[in-house]
């Protein structure tokens, strides 16, 4: 073999496990909490691991479609709190039945996510800073409307939706799944998911190849807030009560939950499947620290050293693509 052939031999090689980095790190995780601790693989502990990904997975759905165009959104943990908030006062307070105020409460959050989304790529504002602005604002109106206390009485019926099992399978772990369905099919298989991986790619030549990017891009924006009031109204009815701190500092796990799955903070690369994995790890982590009596200070820590683990191998793989 020469020298030519040995280099490409290495860069395919290093490109495969790069490409399959999420998965072994997942498997070795699982590995090594197996033999650590006596409870991790028992099927009430991963029902429990699946049940605490559920809102994180969701999450981070939406916050992959943003991501692929190159774009980024911090405000999806206080639009969590939003959304359960907004639902329990429309529903609590003003006796409106909870299948509409579900629907209002999911509508209002998704407009919030258009507007974040046109002031980005009609107004030239950068989306850091108009996703931070909405980070405050959000949350701000969180707490204008709860005035800081947590909202209860939330009607059981609607309680199933974060409480609720069909056989085994918690509800919140079916609503995960529908939706990751729906999402890996519309980013693989339709027309719009090949335009946001072109737009990933170069806005400019997506934009000469007819695609609508800034109206593509604003409507992503929307559907990361429609995601992240689906995993607060999840959160609300779980709790049984609407926490106007709900969702606080989820952007950066969201966020880490995409960049572990693989997914190009530059764009144009990244799947369902890798971000819905990333969240899994996260997930299992929180969980194998609290099966170690892990101090939870530790978590923030642990937490970080990953993303900058996941940037790391992501500058990595874009250098062997």
């Amino acid at each position: 073999m020469n020298r030519a052939n040995a280099a490409q031999l290495y860069r395919a090689t290093t490109r495969i496990a790069l490409d399959n980095t999420v998965l072994v790190a997942f498997l070795l995780l699982a590995i090594a909490l197996a033999f650590t601790t006596p409870y991790f693989l028992t099927s009430r502990n991963i029902l429990n691991i699946l049940l605490q990904a559920a809102p994180f997975v969701i999450l981070a759905l939406g916050e992959l479609a943003v991501v692929l165009v190159a774009g980024i959104d911090l405000s999806v943990g206080s639009m969590v709190g939003l959304s359960g908030v907004l639902f329990a006062f429309l529903t609590v307070s003003t006796g409106l039945p909870w299948p509409l105020a579900i629907a209002v409460a999911i509508a209002a959050c998704t407009t919030l996510g258009i507007v974040q989304g046109a002031l980005i790529n009609y107004f030239n504002v950068a989306d850091f800073v108009a996703t931070l602005a909405g980070l405050s604002i959000f949350r701000g109106l969180t707490l204008i409307i709860t005035q800081g206390d947590p909202i209860p009485g939330l009607p059981p019926a609607f309680n199933f939706l974060g409480q609720g099992f069909i056989g085994p399978i918690p509800f919140p772990v079916i609503i995960m799944a529908s939706l990751w369905v729906v999402t890996s099919y519309w980013l693989s298989k339709s027309r719009s998911g090949v335009h946001i991986y072109a737009i990933g790619g170069g806005r400019t030549a997506a934009h000469r190849a007819g695609i609508p990017v800034a109206r593509m891009r604003m409507l992503l924006y929307g559907f990361s807030a429609f995601m992240a009031s689906i995993a607060g109204l999840i959160l609300a009815a779980r709790l049984g009560t609407a926490d106007p701190t709900a969702g606080a500092t989820y952007e950066l796990a969201t966020i880490a939950a995409v960049v572990i799955g693989g997914t190009s903070l530059f764009g144009g690369r990244g799947s369902a499947w890798g971000a819905a994995l990333g969240a899994l790890i996260l997930a299992t982590i929180l969980n194998g620290l609290t099966l170690l009596d892990v101090p939870p200070f530790y978590t923030e820590l642990v937490q970080g050293l990953i993303i900058v683990t996941a940037v790391l191998l992501d500058n990595l793989r874009r250098r062997t693509a």
